[in-house]
């Protein structure tokens, strides 16, 4: 990645990770690739897919992110597709993940990626 300059560095630093990323997309023009690589953080394109241990025809995804003081990071499931799960594993995911009760249903994959970035922080938050 070449050299961030440091205009863009301080308009991001004071923002989260859904806002920092967004703005980089949105209002910057870097693709999603660069603005993950800028942050320094996972987004969908980062999931390993690997068929579902349990379920026929399903796929599973998971990774983890370091856990903060508020509870936020921990294990990050996505799954679809087979029978059972919210989500066809192509075009809309089922997400859960460490503290949440409830899972997430029929995500498609921006709204994975927004609820990655609701886990993490970026390099330039304190």
């Amino acid at each position: 990645m070449k050299h961030i300059p440091k205009e863009i560095i301080d308009y991001i630093k004071d923002k989260d990770s859904v806002e920092s990323y967004r703005d980089l997309v949105d209002l910057m023009g870097f693709t999603e690739d660069e603005a993950s690589n800028i942050l320094g953080v996972k987004t969908f394109k980062d999931l390993k897919f690997k068929p579902h241990n349990v379920v026929p025809n399903a796929f599973a995804a998971v990774v983890y992110f370091p856990l903060e003081d508020n509870g936020e990071g921990g294990w990050f499931s996505v799954v679809g597709g087979g029978s059972g799960l919210y989500g066809d594993g192509v075009s809309s995911f089922e997400v859960f993940a460490e503290g949440m009760d409830d899972p997430l249903t029929y995500l498609s994959k921006e709204q994975v990626t927004k609820s990655m970035l609701d886990r993490q922080k970026t390099k330039y938050e304190l």
